[in-house]
């Protein structure tokens, strides 16, 4: 008898799996499940708090991390349960110590959805926000199978989110033996909302409207511009795009930095050039003065506003090449730090919540400029 090759978690299902999962009184947060039914249960347990504390507004970061290093352990040993039930019934150790134990498979499948949410705090820099959203989603994947069960191994996961990264489907494919690594791939029937909310984390100095402006462009460029030669977007359309993010992010970083004689107005890109090369604004993380980005771009700016369509794809080029070498993130950085803002949780406070030294992935704040 062949086994099955695949297995299926469709909508419905994970709304039913997931049905009042927990109940949030502020002060205390109680889940459908109770740790003391067993190992499954009390796994279960722990993802129904991370997934309370993601949905508020709020974020208990150092209670989240600790609650994802018990999962962690618990995808490695029956010990941390056996730890559990010390401290909590150690008189009843007898009693629970069997009960619904997790499978070495499910295990497995454990540790490399919960891994992926430790790493969204262990890789994070000062500068972006954790995608919460996405931390959700791979928590409810592993609800999922984790509530109902699995005796045969997988070597791939998809799952299939719409807006909001909420999970509308999960499917497991089934190996014969235990994989080197699991493979999840992440689908989202929503392109625009995907990235959108991926920016939103990388990007959080930037306004709003700039970010979606930036997600539109990104997303006509890769189906479009990139995708296939038979017909592709005129280089005008997107340099338009992307500068006037640019003309719009450069002002706001004016605005924002206070010099004496700034005039409270909207720059055009001759005068916005001259402002940053004269009052020396530049920005940190990228190998670029600002204002020689900005003057190698000049033309481009004219040329699109004015309804020029002879931007060739060469031209182009010198945009995405300021673009690849991290000038949005740049523009983001620059705008926090003016505006003071201070993204949680910081690549210290990170730290100190793991017990581990956390290292920021924009720690060289000295990068030699050209």
């Amino acid at each position: 008898m062949n086994k099955k090759k695949f297995i299926h978690i469709a909508s419905d299902e994970i709304d039913s799996i997931t049905h009042e999962m927990f109940f949030d009184y502020t002060d205390e947060i109680i889940g459908k499940s109770n740790p003391l039914n067993g190992e499954r249960s009390f796994v279960l347990c722990i993802i129904e708090q991370i997934v309370a504390l993601l949905k508020r507004d709020s974020k208990d970061d150092k209670m989240i991390i600790i609650h994802i290093q018990t999962l962690l352990r618990a995808s490695l040993s029956h010990n941390e349960y056996q730890n559990y039930l010390k401290f909590i019934a150690p008189t009843k150790i007898a009693q629970y110590k069997d009960s619904e134990p997790l499978s070495d498979i499910e295990r497995y499948i454990l540790h490399e959805l919960i891994q992926s949410n430790y790493h969204e705090y262990l890789l994070k820099s000062d500068f972006v926000s954790c995608c919460y959203t996405a931390m959700n989603a791979f928590l409810i994947t592993a609800y999922c199978i984790i509530s109902k069960g699995l005796n045969q191994y997988t070597s791939n996961i998809d799952i299939t989110v719409d807006i909001y990264d909420t999970v509308i489907d999960v499917t497991l494919t089934l190996a014969e033996t235990k994989p080197d690594v699991i493979l999840v791939d992440w689908h989202s029937i929503n392109k625009i909302n995907d990235l959108y909310m991926l920016y939103l984390t990388q990007y959080p100095g930037l306004e709003k409207s700039s970010i979606l402006d930036l997600v539109s462009a990104d997303v006509i460029e890769k189906e479009y511009y990139t995708k296939d030669e038979r017909f592709t977007i005129a280089p005008s359309i997107l340099m338009k795009q992307y500068l006037s993010i640019i003309e719009r992010e450069v002002n706001n970083i004016i605005q924002l930095s206070k010099l004496p004689n700034t005039e409270n107005k909207h720059y055009n890109w001759y005068d916005m050039k001259n402002f940053v090369k004269k009052r020396g604004i530049e920005l940190e993380y990228v190998p670029f003065r600002l204002y020689k980005a900005l003057d190698a771009l000049y033309k481009f700016r004219n040329e699109s506003m004015h309804g020029e369509t002879d931007i060739t794809n060469e031209d182009y080029e010198i945009l995405l090449s300021y673009k690849n070498q991290n000038l949005f993130m740049g523009l983001s950085v620059k705008i926090l730090e003016l505006k003071g803002i201070v993204i949680h949780p910081t690549v210290e406070e990170i730290g100190e919540y793991t017990g581990l030294a956390s290292k920021s992935t924009l720690s060289n704040k000295d990068i030699k400029k050209e």
